[in-house]
């Protein structure tokens, strides 16, 4: 079969996904991307976007930043196996020892996985394990996973619509509301509860970040009830709030912390479950269990050498400190746009997972704007999402590379946007 031959458009509607390339092309989103390089995508028709996604924030460094493209082609042309049968892979232990060290807080070991909700997963199985619960707690409006055991956790039905009224095979599940520490208190009070989730700063949510003071204070309420609590930082962990995870501005101190999406680089999966020696010894007890948990691509070459080139790339780069200043300049010229008074209603958020509110076309509090501003700023050659859970709000997840040139264009072509909508309100 020669690929070159094949009308990809066609052959993705007739085997993958036909619905998908119906809302794209009903939208005028592109269909497909011919080049990718740093904060740009270019596509079939040779337009040039600015990305605001970067892949729901994968493409933590930029598209094929050159030294992870370097790091993974010398591995592949080189000897070593990408997987081993019984032997140990050799880059899982140095990935994972750097992992717990910017970590901290008691995290000393580490489960290699493939993605974000395969994390969740065994995140929920530790969890099970060390406490001998089947309860699990998370916010309202937050995510973790489109798998069935982190599903339930979801903060909207939406995703769960393939399998409405069906039975979880396992766990009882709660979710409480966003920051009341109050009704999560009263949620644990039966000490019944494995983990409570929790993103320092909710993605789908629409950039909602937790106050220092009151993540600390969920800390204090699990260890009171004997809860773990789990911090989810698929995400918001690798840099992406300045910080190398979200839970570090609090002081909290989570038994397990999930990461994956900016550890890849954007070109490999990857993701790790951090955890304290307690909760690992639950599961690993002895040389008799050591093969009780684990997966075929546990620890695989390329994402071991992915998540060590990215590491690399934020400390010798100081692109944390990059992200705090430019998350600032984004924040601080989104600010100007929402005391213009032209339907750019309020930003909020961290360093640079930020979402901003749009006034709706029927309603100021309808979602129908931020989906229409999605569509005119694509048409002015920017791409972001609004946030799946609070659909009023654009949600902004760019690569740590963003530069003062990419703010200035994405809050120009924002405003351009926004004073279209507002034009729109006007002639009724």
């Amino acid at each position: 079969m020669d690929i070159q031959t094949i009308d990809p458009v066609a052959a993705y509607r007739q085997a993958v996904n036909p619905f998908r390339a119906d809302v794209i092309a009903g939208r005028g989103w592109p269909e497909l991307f011919r080049e990718a390089t740093g904060t740009y995508l270019t596509d079939a028709d040779g337009r040039r976007y600015l990305d605001m996604i970067a892949q729901n924030g994968g493409a933590l460094l930029g598209h094929r930043h050159p030294r992870v493209v370097a790091a993974l082609s010398e591995v592949i042309a080189g000897g070593s196996p990408f997987i081993v049968p019984l032997g140990l892979p050799g880059a899982a232990g140095p990935l994972a020892v750097r992992l717990c060290e910017l970590a901290g807080a008691a995290l000393e070991r580490v489960y290699f996985c493939t993605g974000g909700s395969e994390a969740v997963e065994n995140a929920m199985k530790f969890a099970m394990a060390a406490t001998g619960r089947q309860g699990f707690v998370s916010f309202g409006r937050g995510f973790h996973g489109f798998t069935p055991g982190p599903l339930p956790m979801a903060g909207h039905d939406y995703w769960r619509l393939p399998l409405a009224g069906a039975e979880w095979t396992h766990g009882d599940y709660r979710q409480v509301p966003f920051g009341d520490v109050a009704a999560l208190e009263a949620a644990l009070a039966a000490n019944d509860v494995a983990a409570v989730f929790v993103e320092p700063v909710q993605g789908l949510g629409g950039a909602r970040a937790w106050e220092p003071e009151a993540l600390a204070a969920v800390g204090r309420v699990c260890a009171a009830h004997g809860t773990l609590l789990v911090a989810d930082e698929i995400l918001t962990g690798i840099g992406r709030t300045g910080d190398w995870f979200g839970f570090q501005e609090s002081g909290v101190a989570p038994d397990m912390v999930t990461v994956s999406k900016g550890l890849s680089g954007g070109m490999v999966p990857v993701a790790a479950l951090l955890m304290t020696e307690a909760v690992h010894r639950a599961v690993y007890s002895s040389p008799g269990r050591a093969y009780i948990h684990n997966s075929t691509f546990e620890g695989h070459l390329l994402g071991m050498t992915a998540g060590l080139t990215v590491l690399d790339v934020i400390q010798e780069e100081g692109l944390l400190e990059h992200t705090r200043d430019i998350g600032a300049l984004l924040r601080a010229e989104l600010e100007k746009l929402v005391a213009e008074d032209i339907g750019v209603r309020a930003v909020r958020g961290r360093g640079l997972l930020l979402a901003v509110r749009i006034a709706g076309l029927t309603d100021p509090d309808a979602p129908d704007g931020a989906a229409a501003c999605v569509d005119l700023l694509v048409r002015r050659g920017v791409l972001l999402e609004s946030a799946a859970h609070d659909q009023s709000w654009l949600r902004l997840t760019p690569a740590l590379t963003l530069t003062p040139q990419g703010v200035a264009e994405f809050t120009g072509a924002l405003r351009d946007s926004a004073l279209e909508l507002a034009a729109r309100r006007a002639g009724g």
